[in-house]
């Protein structure tokens, strides 16, 4: 859980003109604030992660090493990470596989593919005390993922620090060429993983991610879980493209599919009512339940327009297993459906002749017991 800059924030390296949303540490350390003093880190937003366009365009000469942009981050990386580490919050880095990241800046291999900086980067990302690395895949043949991507997994697990491995393996690869061996191969070297098309603040990119999830579920289930977890990309929530019902709409699905939660706004400008959406612990708690079970649909008509979804929860103190219900209508003509099924059919493991406490997970005073 925490913020990622793409979303909002982009490559936008232009500070002379956007001295408040360039990609500068001025820009990290605002972010590092505002998950501090506004009450999320307290709910579990604990990184802060810089993506694309943060280094220079080559590396040291002498030490092969990145180097971040000496005029956007004068102070460096390893400040940064100080300086979020004192606050309680860790500081994610980006890089690729790649000989360049998707912005043009250096990759894992040289220019011309010769040599190959895997174990460079990994010492330098430990050195520096980075919590998270998101490891994109761009300038590299996607035939090789199978290999790069494990030997990335090996450099990082030799190092003193320890670092979250975030891959896009599975992003660029369209998914009906990957079988259930390849996602195993992915979970054994990724921490997690994105495996759909970039995000962008619009309903109909939240849409088509729910949708492929849809399809593609009870594949995803069977390795998504602790220690292994798809990533469906960062939430849009309070930037201008999503309406007050589709932002509970994304935090809702992400919440049933124990999915990472990564913010990618503006924290210093976003209004009330989104931040009550990132900040609904209720969400937040059926998101981190200890066993990080993906929902699952159980309904959906003919076109797909109404459906739902259930999530099993982990025991309570009383030992009663709770359910989530997830009712969605993606019909964006005319008034709400009624939708009405029995709790049964839905959840077939519900004893008959029990009571059942139901509660409104968006509603203020809603409980999980």
């Amino acid at each position: 859980m925490g913020f990622l800059s793409w979303g909002r924030f982009s490559c936008n390296i232009d500070c002379a003109t956007y001295p408040d949303s360039c990609i500068n540490e001025k820009l990290y350390m605002d972010m590092i604030d505002r998950i501090v003093e506004d009450g999320y880190l307290e709910l579990g937003y604990n990184t802060v992660n810089i993506d694309d366009c943060w280094a220079m365009k080559t590396r040291d000469p002498v030490t092969k090493r990145l180097v971040a942009d000496r005029d956007r981050f004068p102070s460096g990386i390893k400040h940064l990470v100080n300086y979020a580490r004192q606050r309680g919050v860790q500081l994610g880095i980006y890089g690729d596989v790649g000989t360049a990241t998707c912005g043009g800046y250096p990759g894992t291999r040289s220019y011309n593919g010769s040599v190959d900086y895997t174990q460079v980067d990994a010492r330098t990302f430990s050195d520096w005390g980075v919590g998270s690395l998101k490891l994109d895949g761009c300038y590299e043949p996607i035939a090789d993922y199978p290999k790069v991507y494990p030997e990335y997994t090996k450099a990082l697990s030799q190092q003193t620090h320890k670092i979250a491995f975030a891959c896009s393996w599975p992003a660029y690869i369209d998914v009906s060429n990957l079988t259930d061996a390849d996602y195993q191969h992915i979970r054994d070297n990724c921490n997690y993983w994105r495996n759909y098309g970039d995000i962008d603040d619009s309903w109909a990119t939240v849409f088509s991610i729910i949708d492929f999830y849809r399809q593609h579920v009870t594949t995803f289930a069977k390795f998504h879980g602790p220690g292994g977890w798809f990533d469906p990309d960062m939430l849009m929530i309070g930037n201008q493209g999503l309406s007050f019902e589709q932002s509970k709409t994304q935090m809702a699905f992400w919440s049933l599919w124990s999915a990472p939660l990564l913010m990618s706004n503006d924290l210093r400008r976003i209004r009330p009512e989104f931040k009550r959406i990132l900040q609904n612990k209720h969400l937040i708690a059926v998101n981190q339940d200890s066993l990080g079970i993906m929902g699952h649909v159980v309904v959906a008509d003919a076109q797909a327009e109404k459906q739902v979804w259930v999530k099993q929860l982990s025991p309570d103190a009383n030992g009663q297993t709770p359910y989530i219900v997830l009712y969605f209508n993606y019909n964006t003509l005319g008034v709400p459906y009624y939708m009405s099924y029995q709790l049964s059919k839905l959840i077939p493991e519900l004893k008959t002749g029990l009571k059942y406490n139901v509660h409104d997970l968006f509603e203020d005073n809603a409980k999980i017991e």
